[in-house]
C-alpha cells in the first residue's frame, strides 16, 4: 500500500535529529482535539472548528496502532493527549483496551485536571500509571482568566483525587508566559518542598503559523521524497486565512517572542529565592521525556523541578517521539515534521494479513521526516498536535 506523506521543510547545514525508528521510546496518542478549557495560548475564546466524528480514530483503531508499535518497533511507552482528553467518551475503556496490549509497559495521560475529581479512581483501576496536570496559575483568577473557562479549586481536587487513587511521579506543566504568570515561578517550585511531584516550566511556544511551510515549497520536497521512496505526497494543504498566525489566530500569541521566558531565567529567578537547584538523574524521573530535572538543595523538598526548553535549547538531536493526532496522522515533530496518514491504512485493512506491518512501516517512514532543528513557529495549533 502507499503511504501518503508530507515531507517537511529541508534545512541542510543543521544538527540531525535521529531519524531511526529505534529512537523512538514514545508514541503520543491524542484522542480527541476537543476541550472544555479555551487558554490564551492554545486557542481563540470562542474555540474552533472541531473535527468531524467520522475523521477521528475509534478507540479500536488507536489498540491496532499501539499493538503495531509494540510488536513491530518495541515502542513501549504511551501518552494519552488531546485536546482535553478526559471529555471524550469512554476514556476509561480505552486505557483497559491497551491496557491489556501485551508489551505495554508505561500508559500516561495529560489532562488540564478539571475532570480528575470523578476520574481518577476508575482510571487507576483500568490501568494507567501516571497523570501529568496542566496548571498555568496558581491564583484562582489569573486561572480563570488564563483558562477562560476552568476552576482552579476542582484541579487542585483532581490532583487530591490522583494522590487518593494511588498515583505516583505526579508531573504538573507550567507554560511559563512573561506578563502572565512570571510572578508565579517561586510558588510553582516551592510546591516541590511538601509535595511528591515533578514541576515543570515548559517554554512558551508559539504554535500555529502555517504559513512556514509554503504550498510550493512542500509540494517540492513530497515531490522529491516521492521520487526517493515510492510513496505518494499529500496534496497541498491550503490553510484558512484566519488560521495564520501564532497558534490558530489566537490574540494572546500576538505577544509572540515576548512571552518566552527562557529557561535560564526562570531557573535564576527560582535559585534567588529558593536557593541553588541541583541537578537530578534523568533515568530516576518516571517516563522518557525531555524535561532536564532538579531538585532544591534546601528546604529538603519531597519533589522535582523540570524544565522542557524547545526554544531557547531545542533537543532535536535526541528527540524519541512520534505524535499521533486524533484524525489519524502520525507526526514527526511538534513543530513541523512530516506526517504519514494512517487513518487510511487503518480503514482500508481490516481484514489485511498485513495490516500491523504496513502501520509499523508508516511509523518508520514518519520518523524519517523529522527536521533537522525545529522552526521558530509550528504550523498547527497545540490542540490538534497532542501537545
Amino acid at each position: 500500500m502507499r503511504l501518503a506523506v508530507l515531507d517537511p521543510l529541508n534545512r541542510p547545514g543543521l544538527e540531525t535529529g535521529p531519524r531511526s525508528i529505534a529512537a523512538v521510546k514514545v508514541l503520543r496518542l491524542s484522542i480527541t482535539d476537543r476541550c472544555n478549557f479555551r487558554c490564551v495560548y492554545c486557542m481563540p475564546a470562542d474555540g474552533m472548528t472541531w473535527l468531524a466524528q467520522d475523521h477521528i480514530l475509534t478507540y479500536e483503531e488507536i489498540r491496532d496502532v499501539v499493538r503495531a508499535a509494540v510488536e513491530l518497533h518495541g515502542i513501549r511507552r504511551f501518552k494519552l493527549t488531546g485536546g482535553e482528553p478526559t471529555v471524550r467518551r469512554g476514556l476509561v475503556d480505552l486505557v483497559g483496551m491497551l491496557r491489556n496490549v501485551r508489551g505495554v509497559e508505561d500508559l500516561s495521560l495529560t489532562t488540564n485536571g478539571q475532570r480528575l475529581i470523578d476520574l481518577a479512581h476508575p482510571l487507576r483501576q483500568a490501568g494507567l500509571d501516571r497523570v501529568t496536570i496542566s496548571v498555568d496559575s496558581l491564583d484562582p483568577e489569573k486561572f480563570r482568566r488564563i483558562t477562560r473557562t476552568g476552576d482552579l479549586a476542582t484541579v487542585l481536587r483532581g490532583i487530591e483525587a490522583c494522590d487518593d487513587a494511588g498515583f505516583t511521579s505526579t508531573k504538573i506543566n507550567c507554560v511559563t508566559m512573561r506578563g502572565t504568570n512570571d510572578d508565579e515561578l517561586t510558588d510553582f517550585a516551592r510546591l516541590t518542598i511538601a509535595r511528591d511531584v515533578t514541576v515543570r516550566f515548559i517554554e512558551y511556544m508559539p504554535l500555529g503559523d502555517a504559513a512556514l511551510m509554503t504550498p510550493r515549497a512542500t509540494t517540492a520536497n513530497g515531490e522529491q521524497h516521492a521520487r526517493n521512496t515510492g510513496f505518494q505526497p499529500v496534496p497541498d494543504a491550503l490553510v484558512d486565512r484566519a488560521e495564520l498566525g501564532p497558534a490558530a489566530g489566537c490574540g494572546a500569541q500576538e505577544r509572540g517572542a515576548d512571552s518566552l521566558i527562557p529557561e535560564s531565567e526562570v531557573r535564576a529567578i527560582i535559585e534567588a529565592q529558593l536557593g541553588p537547584l541541583d541537578p537530578v538523574d534523568r533515568n530516576t524521573e518516571a517516563g522518557v521525556g525531555p524535561a532536564n530535572v532538579y531538585r532544591l538543595r534546601h528546604h529538603s523538598p519531597r519533589g522535582r523541578v523540570g524544565f522542557i526548553s524547545a526554544m531557547s535549547q531545542p533537543f532535536c538531536d535526541t528527540c524519541n517521539r512520534l505524535r499521533l493526532t486524533a484524525d489519524g496522522t502520525l507526526r514527526s515533530c511538534l513543530f513541523e515534521g512530516g506526517e504519514v496518514d494512517v487513518r487510511s491504512i487503518l480503514r482500508s485493512t481490516l481484514n489485511d494479513p498485513d495490516r500491523s506491518s504496513t502501520l509499523a512501516r508508516a511509523m518508520t517512514e514518519c520518523v524519517r521526516l523529522k527536521p533537522d532543528v525545529h522552526s521558530k513557529y509550528g504550523n498547527a495549533p497545540m490542540s490538534r498536535i497532542g501537545g
